[in-house]
C-alpha cells in the first residue's frame, strides 16, 4: 500500500515540471533566452513569422497575427526613438 501511495505522490508532484510555453495562456513560443515569450513581446523577440528566432511549443491561435502587429509596433517605436535622437 505504501508503494502505491509513494508512486502516486511522485506522479502528482512531477507533473507540473513538464509545462510548455502556451500552457498558461501565452502565444506558445520559447524565445532565444530559453524563456517563454509573452503576447506583448512576440513581435520584438521572435520576429515575423515567430519561428524566425523562437521555437514553437503549444502555439495559440492568433499568435502569428500578434507577431505581425508586434513587429510593426516595434519598428514604429524604433523609428520614433531614432527621430528623437535615441538609439535604444
Amino acid at each position: 500500500m505504501r508503494v502505491i501511495a509513494f508512486f502516486t505522490c511522485c506522479l502528482l508532484i512531477g507533473d507540473p515540471a513538464f509545462a510548455e510555453c502556451g500552457d498558461r495562456g501565452g502565444p506558445g513560443y520559447r524565445g532565444p533566452s530559453g524563456l517563454c515569450v509573452g503576447w506583448a513581446d512576440i513581435g520584438k523577440t521572435c520576429g515575423n513569422p515567430p519561428t524566425t528566432r523562437c521555437t514553437p511549443e503549444k502555439v495559440a491561435t492568433g499568435s502569428a497575427d500578434a507577431a505581425v502587429h508586434g513587429q510593426k509596433a516595434w519598428d514604429a517605436g524604433k523609428d520614433a526613438r531614432g527621430a528623437a535622437g535615441r538609439n535604444d
